[in-house]
């Protein structure tokens, strides 16, 4: 992952983002000083840009080579990992948060980790959305 650059407003810092990439000790430049209206963005040393919370945590999963599963073993549990990212959008929504807590509670009641045997993005996702940092915007996003 060299050569990348994040690149987000200073108001909403995507917090799954910045923990899976610390996580994954993957080297990014960090830029804090985008436009208020602008989505996280990687930025990468050829020009190329991939932009949205739940697109640059699926980046970070699948390129981390330091933690092996944070993006699934297999097929099937990458499409889990999927399903929980996507879902973390629901706790921005007020109505929705208590409903969340508890579909998150039951599943951990039989397990450590959302999703297989070790932290996944899954897990990031939704630590990153009980603390308040999945984007308001998360649905424009995602």
């Amino acid at each position: 992952m060299e050569g990348i650059k994040l690149s987000f407003p200073p108001e909403t810092p995507p917090l799954s983002v910045i923990a899976a990439l610390s996580l994954s000790s993957s080297p990014v430049t960090i830029d804090s000083s985008s436009a208020a209206t602008t989505v996280p963005t990687f930025v990468f040393s050829d020009g190329r840009k991939l932009s949205g919370t739940s697109v640059l945590l699926r980046y970070v999963g699948r390129s981390a080579k330091s933690l092996p599963g944070f993006y699934g073993h297999d097929a099937f549990e990458s499409s889990q990992i999927d399903e929980w990212v996507d879902y973390a959008c629901v706790f921005s929504s007020g109505s929705e948060f208590e409903n969340a807590c508890t579909r998150v509670d039951k599943y951990l009641q039989s397990g450590t980790f959302l999703v297989g045997h070790s932290l996944s993005i899954a897990d990031v996702a939704v630590w990153s959305a009980l603390a308040g940092m999945y984007p308001s915007s998360c649905y424009e996003s995602c």
